[in-house]
């Protein structure tokens, strides 16, 4: 199990060549368990080679606990376990593309945006 703290969806976050949002958090159901997945936008707007953006989702892993605790700074922390087995991420990899086509998909059990 790991500590997962939530984001505040809608703060934008600036990064050296643009920034990123989440937009979404949701719990969705897959094969009998539940899953946390965080949906955001990044814009590159500040790198040499142009303007783009794109659309990705973040899978923290299955929920144990939903937002019992908080950190230091006040944010809620929800218990996960991590999706590590790589038939398990791709059916769920598919059921999301069918939901959100055209979106990146990453499989963590750490915020990559902490």
């Amino acid at each position: 199990m790991e500590d997962y703290v939530h984001h505040t969806v809608g703060e934008e976050v600036n990064f050296i060549a643009g920034n990123y949002q989440i937009v979404e958090e949701g719990c969705l159901t897959h094969d009998g368990r539940e899953f946390l997945y965080l949906m955001g936008i990044a814009t590159v707007d500040n790198a040499c080679c142009g303007q783009t953006g794109c659309r990705f989702l973040l899978v923290p892993g299955y929920i144990h606990s939903w937002k019992t605790k908080r950190n230091p700074q006040g944010k809620p922390v929800s218990e996960v376990e991590p999706i590590t087995d790589e038939q398990k991420q791709a059916a769920i990899r598919a059921f999301l593309e069918a939901c959100y086509p055209y979106a990146q998909i990453n499989f963590s059990g750490k915020s990559h945006f902490s």
